[in-house]
């Protein structure tokens, strides 16, 4: 299965599917409609056009026979002779000739058809007669003109045949109303006999095109069978739509036939117009679609795509900027949250490289709403610092396993970080089997930073007794720590690079701190007299004079243990 390497070209493509169907079923459900209608409002104007034009060809054509019928009707008596007859048929409009040939003439006296001469008395007189028979019109092409010659037998009282009548119309004349008709001029239209010999046509044919159908043209042939079959209807080609169509209409008095022939484009003119217009306009809206989607989805493609580009730097250890949001949509919030979790991710690393491992996190964030924090440099101020260290564990781990140096340390330091991560101590490093750490105060009094490095010690010292109980346990060798601790001005800030920092604290307070653990007893805290003043709550073990090294002027150190285990 296919499948869209780009998103922005699947979205455009799975949006214009729906689209696009939609237009397509509806264009065809319009198509079919509107084809069939124009064709059925086709036929019947063309079967209307042919019924008006044969009725007029009829009118006038049976204009004589009225005349007749209203001379011979019973309740009229016509007392005039041959040639009044025929002189008064001349005046109908459209008759050019008329003949009257008696039957045979009867002999004797009395007014008969006939004198004693014997020859036809065009003289006699017609009373009480009617007519007998019609013949068929007879079309006649001469030099003179075309004319249509209709022959009528009349029967006298006695109902014995009195002669017959010939009246000739001009054909012109007959054909007047439907040759000044448009459809007669602009479509192809013809008169024929129900046999198809051609009488009139519109678009002149050729002499080898006497008789419809003579061509051998299929649809033609068509349009004869179909007049056998029934006096007026319509014929298609057997395309759909058809490519020509006919209509046709027989004038019952002469069995003549009128055809009107139609091209399929002409008549569906309109409806081809609506189906380019159709298309042209479902075009430019797909079009139009597409620009739409172009536009909104290449936006979301966009943002995509640089949180794409931007996760794979993320993920490469490079944040860079932002990515700029220009929307108020779902992905645009997605990208806020992104932001977001980029901010987050630097925050951690920062923390993770400014604080080390060992920072308890909640703290950590607070150091972090300082922007002073997250800068390389640093500022002096007054911290407490602790120092601890294990006594006689350097000989103690020559007489060990390397590994089992590293499980005693790393069982002894998860308890020690997690104590001073409780008290938001910061540890600066490990040195050895000892830690340096350090409680800044931050914004407030050196002497919270004090209590809270009090408290460590002593829990530090306490948890001691956990710790080698769980030694005992795994048979390994008991361990017991000596604690200094020391108040002063320092530099504290980020130390390092920028690629790589720690928050760590820099001075001559640092060293003096070392010298202090140093001089601590197996399980003593010893502590600075500037520290000292700064405690509450608890008691003092001893207090000597030292001269560390290093130092110039001698120091008052003091033990210390919690007020609770002196009482």
């Amino acid at each position: 299965m296919y499948r869209f390497k780009s998103l922005n070209t699947r979205l455009t493509v799975f949006l214009l599917i729906p689209v696009c169907l939609l237009l397509m079923t509806g264009g065809a459900l319009t198509f079919v409609f509107s084809r069939n209608l124009l064709l059925r409002q086709w036929k019947e104007s063309t079967v209307l056009k042919l019924s008006r034009a044969a009725h007029s060809i009829e009118m006038r054509l049976t204009a004589p026979l009225n005349v007749l019928d209203a001379l011979f009707s019973n309740d009229s008596v016509y007392r005039g002779t041959g040639e009044d007859l025929a002189l008064l048929l001349k005046g109908v409009k459209g008759v050019m000739h008329v003949q009257f040939i008696p039957a045979a003439p009867l002999m004797g006296h009395g007014g008969g058809m006939g004198g004693s001469s014997g020859r036809p008395q065009m003289g006699m007189k017609f009373h009480r007669s009617r007519i007998k028979k019609i013949s068929d019109p007879r079309f006649n092409a001469s030099a003179e003109g075309k004319t249509v010659a209709i022959a009528i037998e009349i029967l006298d009282r006695q109902d014995r045949s009195a002669g017959v009548l010939t009246i000739e119309m001009g054909f012109d004349y007959l054909m007047a109303d439907v040759a000044g008709q448009a459809w007669w001029k602009s479509y192809r239209a013809c008169l024929v006999t129900r046999d198809g010999v051609y009488l009139a046509d519109a678009g002149n044919p050729a002499p080898d095109r006497a008789m419809l159908g003579a061509s051998g043209d299929a649809f033609e042939k068509k349009v004869m069978a179909e007049i056998s079959r029934g006096r007026s209807g319509t014929v298609g080609s057997g395309e759909y739509p058809p490519k020509t169509v006919a209509g046709f209409y027989t004038l019952e008095p002469v069995l003549w036939v009128l055809i009107l022939f139609g091209k399929g484009e002409t008549v569906l003119a309109p409806f081809i117009l609506y189906r380019n217009l159709f298309f042209g306009i479902s075009i430019g809206m797909v079009l139009v679609i597409v620009l739409v989607i172009r536009k909104n989805t290449g936006r979301v493609v966009r943002e995509i795509r640089a949180l794409s580009r931007k996760a794979g730097e993320v993920a490469d250890g490079r944040y860079g900027s932002p990515i700029p949001v220009t929307g108020r949509d779902e992905i645009s919030r997605l990208v806020q949250s992104y932001n977001k979790m980029v901010e987050g991710l630097k925050q951690r690393d920062f923390i993770r490289d400014s604080f080390g491992r060992y920072v308890d996190p909640e703290f950590a964030r607070q150091l972090m709403e300082q922007p002073e924090k997250s800068r390389l440099g640093g500022q002096r101020r007054q911290v407490v610092m602790l120092m601890s260290d294990l006594r006689g564990f350097t000989p103690m781990a020559e007489s060990l396993d390397p590994e089992i140096t590293i499980e005693v340390l790393n069982r002894y330091f998860s308890r020690m970080i997690q104590i001073i991560q409780s008290n938001q101590g910061i540890i600066v490093d490990f040195f050895g089997d000892a830690i340096l750490v350090f409680f800044d105060p931050l914004d407030t009094p050196v002497n919270g930073a004090a209590q809270k490095a009090a408290a460590c010690a002593f829990a530090m010292q306490e948890s001691m007794t956990a710790v080698n109980r769980d030694l005992a346990s795994k048979g390994l060798p008991q361990l017991s720590m000596g604690i200094g601790m020391h108040t002063g001005p320092v530099v504290v800030g980020n130390i390092g690079s920028d690629t790589r920092v720690k928050y760590g604290i820099v001075g001559s307070a640092v060293n003096i701190t070392s010298r202090i653990q140093a001089r601590a007893g197996r399980g003593e805290i010893l502590v600075s007299a500037e520290l000292l003043d700064l405690f509450a709550d608890i008691t003092v073990s001893r207090s000597f004079t030292a001269q560390l090294t290093g130092i110039q002027a001698p120091m008052v150190l003091t033990g210390v243990v919690p007020e609770t285990l002196d009482n």
